[in-house]
Order: structure tokens, then C-alpha cells, then sequence
């Protein structure tokens, strides 16, 4: 403890006695009580105090001189009688010894208003946070899809008859996600990551996209795996049939038709789905450049072409050059998928 034993106070001695002090001051006491006699007698001392008297043995040894008096009672009677002395001032209640104060009333209340303004102000912020992130994610997917237009309408100006990637009909080429392929092939895809909707989080920005050559060099159990990841998770035009020929989009059409967008996450041809953005809405890139933020439940109510089905209603090329239809990297463009 590092102290002289004057210094040690008579209620540590008795913490130490009822076994109540920390357990390294109780050892310290315990050192020092063999090194210093005095200490250790006022440890007895102290003992002695607090040792259980036997009522019997001091009223054996009591003389009759410690006999009350006989007349005590009534000379104490007297006394109070004719003595001022009040014990309790008229007009003055005694509280009970635990009934709660008004600061201690304050505080819960204040506690209370604190809690209930805690909860209020979480049931504001946390919707708030989740719509600020979507929208970013949105913001961010648009830009995705700007620079891919971009690139897009740049392959389409590159070529004579001005025709956005043409997708095979049979082959293993004849996949929606032959777009950022053939981007690649002509050195106009910005980067891997621009395919891939940041809305999804659990996706691997470093998938690799691989260029024609690449993948018909490749065994047939990598190409499958390149068909779901090539085109990342957006969707792509399928083309259209017209007079039983299939016919890749001229960007130069006099109808602005979907180029690409979010993808829906049904790949069956009777179910609405919910696209990656919002409950039912995504982000839909047209021939024009312009990216338009798309409610897909109300598409049929204002009857406009539906961007992720045909005119039969199946997620394939469409029919005729009005009619286009988004398909995921996955998708043939004229077979639904079952």
C-alpha cells in the first residue's frame, strides 16, 4: 500500500476485518501486520471491538449499585411533562425514506424523451440512407450505360450500313452478350466493369470479357461460362425478324428502339419480375443516346413497346423493325428461354 500504519484509518482496518477491501489491499495489510507490532494491536484492538459480549457474565458481575432506581420511570415522566422538547414540529409530515425526488422524476423523463427522439429520428434516416444509396447506384448505372452507347454508336458509325453488333442466329456466337465482345474486338469497350450494374453487389468486376477469337478458342464448358458473363448483367437488343429474315438494328433507324439496359431478373417469358433498380423500374439506353429511368408495370398502361418483350410476348428478337426486345448475355435471339 506504501503507507505507515497511522495513515491506515480505522475503516480500512475494519474492511480488512470484514474481508470487504480489494484483494491486493487486503494482502498489503496482511505484509504489514507481521512487520508492524503496533498495527497488528490496534487490528486487535479493533477485534476485541467488534467480539460478541456474553449478557450473562456482565450482569454477574454487576454490584447492586448498577440497580435502577425505583422511582426512575416515573421521574422520567415528570421530566417530559415538564420539558419544551418536541420531536416532531407541529404541522410537519415525515416523508418515507425512498419515495423519488423531482430530479430523479426529471431524468426518467428526460431519458424518455431522449429515447423516443432516437427512434424518430432512426425511422427517418434509415429509409433516407437506402434511397440515397439506390439512387447512387442508379446515377451510377446510367453512366454505365452512357459510355457503352457511346461505344456502341461508335462501332454502328464505324461500318458502312451502320448496324449496331450483330448477334449470330446459330453458333456459339448467337448470344445476347456478344456486344461488349465485339466492342472489344474493335478496341472501343472503356473497361470490363462498365458491363456489370452496380446495383448487384455480390458481382466480381475483374470477370474478364473475352474477345471473339478468345472464345472460340475456348473449350465448350468455358464458352458456356462466358455466355452468362460476357454481356455482364444488362440486357441487349435481340434484333428483329422481318419477312422471315433476321435483321441485326441500323443506329440510324427512324424508330428510336432500346439498346440496352437493366436486366429483368425472371428469365421466364410470363412473369413481371422486378429489374435490378426500384421494385419495377430500370434503366434503359436508346438508340438515340437518351437513358430513360423506365417504370416497367405501367409500360402496357400508356402502350408503348415493351423493352423486354416482343410482340408475341416472349423474351426473343422481335416482329418487325418497331418491335425490339432487351435479352440478358445469356439469351438467343430466336429461341425464349425455357
Amino acid at each position: 500500500m506504501g503507507r505507515n500504519n497511522e495513515h491506515i484509518s480505522d475503516e480500512t482496518l475494519l474492511g480488512y476485518l470484514l474481508q470487504a477491501l480489494p484483494k491486493e489491499e487486503q494482502q498489503c495489510i496482511e505484509s504489514q501486520l507481521l512487520l508492524d507490532p503496533i498495527l497488528a494491536q490496534r487490528v486487535r484492538d479493533l477485534t476485541d471491538l467488534l467480539a460478541p459480549r456474553d449478557v450473562n457474565v456482565v450482569f454477574e458481575h454487576a454490584t447492586a449499585e448498577s440497580e435502577p432506581r425505583s422511582d426512575l420511570t416515573a421521574s422520567t415522566m415528570d421530566l417530559i411533562a415538564n420539558s419544551n422538547l418536541q420531536l416532531v414540529p407541529p404541522g410537519m409530515m415525515t416523508q418515507p425514506a425512498f419515495e423519488s425526488s423531482s430530479s430523479t422524476q426529471l431524468a426518467w423523463l428526460d431519458s424518455f424523451v431522449a429515447l423516443a427522439a432516437g427512434i424518430i429520428i432512426f425511422c427517418v434516416l434509415v429509409p433516407a440512407i437506402f434511397i440515397s444509396r439506390e439512387s447512387a447506384r442508379r446515377v451510377s448505372c446510367a453512366a454505365n450505360l452512357r459510355e457503352l452507347g457511346q461505344a456502341i454508336r461508335s462501332f454502328a458509325f464505324g461500318n458502312t450500313d451502320r448496324r449496331v453488333p450483330n448477334i449470330n442466329v446459330n453458333g456459339p456466337l448467337s448470344f445476347a452478350g456478344i456486344y461488349p465482345m465485339r466492342l472489344k474486338d474493335e478496341g472501343l469497350l472503356p473497361s470490363s466493369e462498365h458491363v456489370w450494374c452496380p446495383s448487384v453487389e455480390t458481382i466480381d468486376l475483374d470477370q474478364p470479357i473475352p474477345s471473339t477469337i478468345a472464345f472460340l478458342s475456348a473449350s465448350p464448358a468455358t464458352q458456356n461460362n462466358w455466355r452468362y458473363s460476357a454481356g455482364g448483367n444488362y440486357s441487349y437488343n435481340l434484333g428483329y425478324v422481318s419477312n422471315g429474315q433476321y435483321v441485326t438494328p441500323a443506329i440510324e433507324s427512324s424508330i428510336n428502339f432500346a439498346l440496352m439496359g437493366d436486366t429483368i431478373l425472371s428469365i421466364e417469358a410470363d412473369v413481371d419480375a422486378p429489374p435490378t433498380h426500384g421494385r419495377n423500374a430500370a434503366n434503359i439506353l436508346f438508340a438515340d443516346g437518351q437513358i430513360r429511368y423506365v417504370w416497367i408495370a405501367r409500360i402496357d398502361a400508356i402502350q408503348v413497346d415493351h423493352p423486354y418483350r416482343n410482340l408475341d410476348n416472349k423474351k426473343a428478337a422481335g416482329i418487325g423493325d418497331a418491335d425490339c426486345c432487351l435479352g440478358p448475355s445469356h439469351q438467343f435471339p430466336l429461341l425464349p428461354i425455357k
